[in-house]
């Protein structure tokens, strides 16, 4: 097996492009065979056969970025297929152990929030600096759980009233990450007596993090 170049997958290089034809998913000359998206990571197995001495690769596929633009990392080829198709199993393993492991370490309740729980999304009203609920079916199934639904829209041209923008900029009130959603991809501003007192907690405690971040930002002015 052979650990090929990162930058030689990376979709911000020359070398690697995704191409979509004849609803084939193309990375760079390799045809996606197989595709499986566990947790934070899809894993690819794609197929070159021009490529005599390396036909075979696995690649992770991500999109952890403020864009949302698919990086690739820790790609492996092989002329091999049982050796790649071992490796691209043993990373769905991998994936699917460590999204077990993350949802036992969550110490708040894990059943998702549903329209009941919120005040309908009214593209006539902002969201900005509102607590809102993903819907469910937006996320991966491994993630329709609470702790991956509520955020704090922070900005974007999506959280204002009659925006013809769709981004909305969020920090999730459990993990403190962010997160660019689309608006439709929003449920509604949670119901304040459907917030947790952990979740009441995280967004006094995000609150404050953002008006020291801004009192700086200003003095450095």
């Amino acid at each position: 097996m052979k650990i090929l170049k990162t930058d030689y997958l990376s979709e911000k290089s020359i070398g690697v492009r995704i191409k979509m034809a004849e609803e084939k998913r193309m990375v760079d000359t390799y045809e996606v065979k197989h595709a499986i998206h566990v947790g934070d990571k899809e894993i690819l197995f794609a197929v070159d056969d021009r490529i005599t001495h390396c036909p075979y690769m696995v690649s992770n596929c991500t999109w952890d970025n403020p864009l949302g633009i698919a990086c690739f990392s820790e790609a492996a080829g092989s002329a091999d297929y049982l050796e790649m198709m071992t490796e691209f199993i043993s990373r769905v393993t991998a994936q699917l152990e460590t999204v077990k492991v993350e949802r036992d370490k969550i110490t708040v309740l894990l059943k998702p929030f549903a329209q009941e729980h919120c005040i309908p999304n009214d593209y006539g009203e902002s969201i900005e600096n509102k607590v809102v609920v993903i819907r469910a079916e937006c996320l991966r199934p491994e993630y329709r759980t609470a702790d991956k639904q509520l955020m704090l829209a922070t900005g974007g041209f999506g959280t204002y009233a009659n925006a013809r923008g769709r981004a909305v900029y969020t920090v999730n009130l459990y993990s403190g990450k962010k997160a660019r959603w689309n608006r439709e991809d929003i449920l509604g501003i949670v119901k304040q007596e459907c917030m947790s007192d952990w979740a009441k907690d995280r967004l006094k405690q995000i609150e404050s993090e953002r008006k020291v971040k801004q009192k700086k930002h200003e003095q450095a002015r």
